[in-house]
C-alpha cells in the first residue's frame, strides 16, 4: 500500500512539473503585448506561435499567418477590413475572425462583433472581409481563434 501511494505521489508530482513549465521570452512578450489598432492579433497561442512537437519538427511549426491586412473605403463610405490567412499546414484549416472598430478617440464602435468561420485551404491563403456601419474614419482590431 505504502509504495503504491509513493508512485502515485510521484507521478502526481512529475506531471504538475510537467504542466507547469515557465513560457519562453518570446511567448511571454506575445501574451503581453499592449493592444494594439489596425493589426490583426491571435487569441489562440497555438495558431501563430512556435510550439514543440509539431507537424514539421520541434520548435519550427506555425499553423496560420497573416500575408496582408489593411483598411479600405467602399463605395458607400463605409470602411471594410480584409486580413489574408496563410496555412502553413498540409490540411484545410478552420479559424474564426472577429474585427472590432474603433473611432478617432479609440472608443469601440459599431455592434459587439460576432465570430466568422474563415476556412483557410491547405498550404494555400482565405480572405477575411468585415465592414463598418459607419461612414466615420476607423480604426480596427481583429482577433483570429481555432475555431469553436
Amino acid at each position: 500500500m505504502y509504495k503504491l501511494a509513493s508512485a502515485t505521489l510521484i507521478l502526481a508530482s512529475s506531471l504538475l512539473v510537467i504542466a507547469c513549465q515557465p513560457m519562453s521570452n518570446a511567448e511571454h512578450e506575445q501574451r503581453t503585448a499592449a493592444i494594439t489598432y489596425n493589426s490583426v492579433n491571435f487569441t489562440d497561442y497555438d495558431l501563430n506561435r512556435n510550439f514543440r512537437g509539431g507537424l514539421k519538427g520541434p520548435d519550427n511549426v506555425i499553423r496560420l499567418s497573416v500575408d496582408k491586412q489593411g483598411i479600405r473605403r467602399t463605395p458607400s463610405g463605409t470602411s471594410e477590413v480584409f486580413v489574408v490567412l496563410r496555412n502553413h499546414t498540409d490540411y484545410n484549416y478552420t479559424a474564426e475572425a472577429r474585427t472590432q472598430f474603433y473611432d478617432q478617440s479609440e472608443i469601440p464602435t459599431d455592434v459587439k462583433p460576432a465570430w466568422q468561420r474563415v476556412v483557410v485551404p491547405a498550404n494555400s491563403t482565405s480572405v477575411y472581409l468585415e465592414k463598418s456601419t459607419t461612414t466615420a474614419e476607423l480604426k480596427y482590431r481583429v482577433e483570429v481563434r481555432q475555431a469553436q
